[in-house]
């Protein structure tokens, strides 16, 4: 009986020894799994386009002070401004919709702007690809299995969007100076159509001139840029009274376009006829006084957006 008295003491001793040994090991066990799938996880995600108070996604270990010299712009935005910066011997592709400078079209075109060709992007070897997140997670993830690097910038609505865009180009290709200046002269021709604005509605005592801007007309709907639009942003600067303001994407209702009746239409140059001719739009006070205003690349968010300002601002305020 004290033999096994003594055997059932020396169990109770160890007993909670070996029940805390096997706690630790499943402790250390699980820290190990969970470390292991939190790994995965990132792995995973690493190439999703996470847009987040900079307003761009960029790869992973990607360095924005490299000085890059070939370049992949997926995007007419980004074409254009390298051009500006004077960057367009560094560009190894474009879009179909890169448009300007004229000579652009030079340059090899990989396709669309959501649907490029990306094998044939990656067979270019570029150091980085720069698009706009309207270039899809999937192509970014097979330009990234390709050990590309990838910069994308988010779609904005204001004019302080184009100038960041701006910038940062600019500092990936050693242009900084440039960049600098160009925004510059933006700010002072946007400073001088904002002040001559202030001055004639004050001597005039009158309001901002009503303007509408046509998206799309027809059977199929109107469709028009409301407020967090960059397209109302350059109507805003211009000194316009954007009538469309309200408007929920992109979507107007054409009882309102003719309660509202705007003294000026603008529509792209190559719908201008077609418009005017269209009924009932042809039975709009702007078509029959002769105000309706061709004008084209309003969404183009590049320092040519000034210009469009500008010619908007001396059309509805009649300077010449």
């Amino acid at each position: 009986m004290k033999i096994t008295r003594k055997k059932f003491l020396v169990f109770n001793t160890i007993s909670p020894m070996l029940i805390f040994n096997k706690i630790v090991s499943l402790f250390i066990l699980l820290v190990c799994v969970t470390l292991c799938l939190v790994s995965c996880d990132k792995k995973q995600k690493r190439s999703e386009p996470q847009i987040g108070l900079n307003n761009y996604y960029l790869t992973p270990g990607t360095d924005l002070t490299t000085d890059y010299k070939r370049i992949a712009s997926v995007s007419p935005q980004v074409t254009e401004m390298l051009c500006a910066l004077g960057c367009k011997d560094r560009l190894l592709c474009r879009t179909d919709f890169c448009n300007f400078p004229k000579d652009i079209k030079n340059i090899t075109s990989v396709g669309g702007i959501n649907n490029a060709d990306v094998e044939k992007i990656i067979s270019l070897h570029p150091d980085i690809v720069i698009c706009s997140s309207i270039f899809t997670k999937r192509m970014v993830q097979m330009l990234e299995d390709a050990s590309l690097s990838v910069l994308s910038f988010k779609e904005g609505n204001k004019i302080e969007d184009m100038y960041s865009v701006m910038t940062i180009l600019g500092k990936i290709t050693s242009k900084e100076a440039i960049a600098d200046s160009l925004i510059a002269d933006c700010k002072k021709r946007l400073e001088i159509v904002s002040n001559n604005c202030k001055q004639i509605l004050k001597t005039t005592k009158s309001d901002k001139p009503k303007v509408y801007y046509v998206v799309g007309f027809g059977s199929g709907g109107d469709f028009s840029a409301g407020e967090d639009t960059y397209i109302n942003e350059i109507f805003t600067l211009a000194g316009a009274d954007n009538i469309a303001k309200n408007a929920k994407n992109w979507s107007f209702n054409k009882e309102e376009l003719f309660k509202n009746q705007p003294e000026y239409i603008f529509v792209r140059s190559e719908d201008k006829e077609t418009f005017k001719r269209t009924h009932p739009y042809s039975e709009l006070k702007a078509v029959k006084n002769n105000k309706v205003i061709g004008i084209d690349d309003l969404d183009t968010q590049t320092p040519r957006s000034i210009d469009a300002i500008e010619f908007i601002f001396k059309t509805i305020y009649k300077i010449k």
